[in-house]
Parts: C-alpha cells; structure tokens; sequence
C-alpha cells in the first residue's frame, strides 16, 4: 500500500516541526511519502527536510488544520495514494505505527482503521494509555485515524462553520460513524498525543501545566 502522512502546520517551531518528521521518518513501514500542509506560514526549512512534500496554502483558515488537512489527504488520494494518515505537527508516532495500521487494515478489509494513542506530556513523557476517549466507538481523535479511498467522498466534512472550528474533527467521526465505512480498531497503542489538555493530566494524577 502507498501510504501518505499529512501534517498541517501553522506557525509551529522547526524544532517540534523536526520531531514530528523524526517520528514519521523512523517507520518501520517505508512505503509513504510525508507531505506538510503550510497553513498560510510556510516554513523554507520544511522544504529541505529529506523525503517530505510541502503544500503551501497561500493564507490561513484558522480552523485548527482542518482544511490543510482535507486539501492534502485529497491530493494524495487523487494521485493514486492507497491510504491516509494524519499527524498534527506536536505529536508523534511509535516506529511501528504505519505497519500496524497497515496490517489491520490488509487483514480486516477496512475502509477505515483507528489506532490507539498514548497521552503524553508536552515533553513527550508518556501519562498513560488512552481506552477512554479516543476508542474508535464514539470518538477518533485526528491522529489515530488511518483512511483508505473509500473515504474521499467525506473529506469535505473537515470543512466547517467558524464557530465549530475547534470540533472539526468530530463533525468530521460524524460522518464516518454516519456512512457505511467499514471501520477496524488496533488496541496496541502507536500514536503519542503530547497534550495541553488539563483533564489529561489530571486524570494521570499530575498536577497540569501552567
């Protein structure tokens, strides 16, 4: 399967941008191509890293990468790409997530494979594991969703009102849960959500974050 990984990006430092494409580049699974989506903000730095693509949208949507997101899973799907992964530019994934996702997917027939994350500190330190919130019933959150092109026709639900913005990514699980997309869910954990929600670290006992 070709794989694509998009990242949109706004105006995020090179350093978590690096750490990001560290992440990606050290997979196991190596049949991808990284493709950074520019909201507005390219960064020339982006461009040199080896191996990544880079979609520069000529302004920003302010929609929480939202529509960077749906512009580059489309351009990908259009170029004959079998499947989308999305990592927003702070998290990460574990060297082995695109094969698994890979797997499940071959192995289940999915249109559509969700994977389970890690709650991290900003840092990166890992809180504990997610069998709460992100579960592949009634929620996905953006980075553990892994898209074959069965999905294409629902790309536009990541586009929204501006006051819904921030929810993109459920209005978007809405359609998905809405359609008939069949779905697989891998219970071994390869994504790292690095956090600055309060509630996360309290829930691991942790005293939050200014």
């Amino acid at each position: 399967m070709r794989v694509a990984v998009i990242t949109p990006y706004h105006l995020e430092s090179i350093d978590t941008l690096a750490l990001c494409y560290s992440s990606v580049r050290d997979q196991t699974y190596r049949n991808f191509v990284h493709v950074f989506v520019a909201d507005g903000f390219a960064n020339a730095s982006v461009g040199n890293l080896p191996g990544v693509e880079q979609i520069s949208l000529p302004n920003s949507h302010g929609d929480a990468g939202a529509t960077p997101r749906a512009m580059g899973a489309i351009s990908m799907f259009s170029r004959g790409f079998d499947a989308v992964a999305f990592l927003d530019a702070d998290n990460t994934y574990q060297p082995d997530h695109l094969s698994t996702m890979v797997d499940v997917m071959v192995r289940s027939g999915a249109g559509m494979v969700t994977a389970t994350r890690n709650i991290c500190t900003v840092s990166g330190e890992n809180l504990y594991v997610d069998t709460i919130e992100s579960t592949g019933d009634n929620f996905c959150d953006t980075n553990c969703m892994f898209l074959g092109r069965s999905t294409l026709h629902l790309l536009t639900y990541w586009i929204t009102e501006p006051a819904a913005r921030l929810w993109s990514d459920r209005r978007f699980w809405s359609a998905i849960v809405s359609s008939n997309i069949s779905r697989a869910h891998c219970p071994h954990p390869t994504v790292n959500y690095h956090s600055r929600w309060a509630w996360h670290y309290q829930q691991a006992g942790r005293t939050p974050p200014d």
